[in-house]
């Protein structure tokens, strides 16, 4: 057998991970005819086939699923041994973030900041989008990092936990003061404003909603959280927003309502192994910079 190139096993892997020839060529800034040049080339090596012919999305040949086991444990130790000797004041390179409004109005400068002055030669692409999306941008390698809700569901990926944020009803001040829990109930039912599907809070609320058994009359959907906030300061309706985030606007306040929402965890998040050794260190400074909480979820 014709000895393997670490371009042969990470070609093999991004197909695999992301789920065809396109999206590899993509990730890897190269061609698809490239990256079908790079797969026939190992085939040829190993003398075995690696994915099956046809097969949408690409397929692993059993030779492949044996291919990749060790093509994972190889580049993992790769982007460690770099991560090792890798100078921060020397990395290069663009390093795409994704991340929720809620991370980006609440602490996304001072994150910003932190990386510039930690590693001055690494260029950040910002993408803020909704949870799912960006889950979404990160699996099929649109983004390198991605600062979340976090998902269970997700595998092969690294997790950093940046603890958790409280999320409440919150509505005008002079309409939730004074009121009973009935008052409050009514409120929520009168008229409500919602993020877009795909956030977490707009899956959140009508979990919530439906174990009250709670239909509201009027729903009003806006895609931007500041934009809903200000809608809610107004009076427009209630919404379900991070409490802590808001907290400073004296216009706003939580309303206090039973069963109350469990604290939502977030995490720096990036694909397993990692695109470069600059992704975990990033990461790690999305953790010092996160104003959420730390700590266990609260109820």
């Amino acid at each position: 057998m014709m000895r393997l190139e670490f371009r042969h096993l990470e070609t093999a892997y991004w197909i695999y991970r992301l789920g065809s020839y396109g999206a590899a060529a993509e990730r890897l800034n190269t061609t698809q005819p490239n990256i079908s040049m790079r797969i026939a080339d190992m085939e040829e090596r190993i003398g075995s086939v690696v994915f099956q012919r046809g097969k949408r999305p690409a397929t692993l040949t059993a030779a492949g699923r044996e291919l990749i086991g060790y093509a994972e444990r190889i580049l993992a130790l790769r982007d460690e041994l770099s991560s090792v000797f890798e100078d921060g004041q020397e990395a290069t390179g663009r390093i795409r973030v994704g991340c929720t409004e809620t991370v980006a109005l609440w602490w996304l400068a001072d994150f910003t900041l932190d990386v510039q002055r930690a590693m001055p030669n690494i260029e950040l692409d910002i993408d803020v989008d909704i949870t799912e999306k960006t889950w979404n941008k990160l699996c099929n390698g649109t983004i390198d990092l991605a600062l979340v809700p976090d998902d269970q569901l997700q595998e092969r990926v690294i997790r950093h936990s940046l603890g958790h944020a409280s999320i409440a009803w919150m509505g005008a001040a002079e309409l939730v003061q004074t009121r009973s829990t009935l008052d409050t109930m009514n409120l929520i039912r009168r008229s409500i404003l919602s993020l877009s599907p795909g956030s977490r809070l707009y899956a959140d609320q009508f979990r919530w909603l439906d174990m009250q058994d709670i239909r509201p009359d009027r729903l009003t959907y806006c895609n931007t959280m500041s934009v809903t906030a200000r809608l809610a300061c107004e009076g427009a309706g209630v919404a379900l927003l991070p409490q802590d985030l808001f907290s400073d606007d004296s216009q706003l306040q939580a309303l206090e309502v039973q069963p109350a929402f469990a604290s939502l965890p977030f995490v720096a998040t990036y694909l397993s192994p990692a695109f470069s050794p600059s992704v975990e260190r990033i990461a790690k400074l999305a953790v010092a910079n996160s104003g959420f909480h730390l700590g266990e979820s609260q109820p």
